[in-house]
């Protein structure tokens, strides 16, 4: 992986036993790649943001099929 990729990042929105676990797929761009974190620039909500993301929890282009 390296900046300028696209990935999806599987991101659990609502963590509860009530409502049950949700996997939410958004689609994103990597902006900067570190040991442990992956920085990715998503469209959360109708805004651009910039998140810190565990690389397990983002698929490539590759993985997606």
């Amino acid at each position: 992986m390296k900046p300028g990729d696209r990935v999806i990042w599987l991101r659990s929105p609502g963590r509860s036993f009530l409502t049950g676990w949700r996997v939410q797929s958004v689609p994103g761009v990597i902006v900067r790649v570190c040991r442990l974190r992956l920085r990715i620039r998503v469209n959360l909500r109708g805004r651009e943001r910039v998140v810190n993301v565990d690389p397990e929890n983002v698929l490539t282009s590759d993985e997606a099929g």
